[in-house]
């Protein structure tokens, strides 16, 4: 269902939360593959969290899909 699309840019070697969200840009989306009606919540795995930004793109492409209910997040290890 979520989906991120290679941007060729790492975000290992960017410090600041601005410089990470414009290296994301728009390579979240969603396919459109719960073919049920009503709403599902969503858990996402992230395997680190740092600034927040790619969990803050994947949500925020998330909760333009009518499909979806709530959000629930989750993050492996913290940086």
């Amino acid at each position: 269902m979520l989906r991120k699309a290679a941007t060729g840019k790492s975000l290992k070697d960017l410090y600041s939360k601005a410089g990470k969200v414009a290296a994301i840009g728009d390579s979240f989306s969603v396919n459109d593959e719960i073919t049920t009606d009503g709403r599902w919540n969503v858990l996402v795995v992230d395997d680190l969290f740092d600034s927040g930004a790619s969990m803050d793109a994947a949500c925020a492409v998330l909760r333009k899909y009518p499909k979806v209910g709530k959000i629930y997040v989750a993050a492996l290890t913290w940086k």
